[in-house]
Parts: C-alpha cells; structure tokens; sequence
C-alpha cells in the first residue's frame, strides 16, 4: 500500500469565470442539481454549451 496520492496537472483549457444571476435563478438551478445528482457547475456547462451551439444572431 502507498501513501501518494496521485495528481494529474491541471488542464490549461479550463478557466473560471463568475456570473451574477438572481437568487430565484439559483435557487431553481440548485433544486435541480439536487434532485438530479449533477452539479450546479455541470449544469452550467450544459446550458452554456446548448446556449453557444444553437444561438442565432439576428442582424438589423
């Protein structure tokens, strides 16, 4: 048996960023973190994600 613990090096492709949004947003958010096992993070990602892929900019 080791002691070491194992660690990757930090994926350079990741960075954080912070958003603010209404409680009542988060709060919906946080409930469906709970009742799916996901994390609000993950869900974030998913949004954004599906948000980037199918936005369509309407130019005037």
């Amino acid at each position: 048996m080791t002691d070491k613990i194992p660690l990757k090096p930090k994926q350079d492709d990741i960075q954080t960023f912070s958003v603010r949004a209404e409680k009542k947003l988060i709060e919906q958010l946080d409930k469906l973190s709970s009742e799916t096992g996901h994390s609000r993070n993950k869900l974030i990602i998913q949004a954004l994600t599906h948000f980037v892929e199918h936005v369509e900019i309407v130019k005037k």
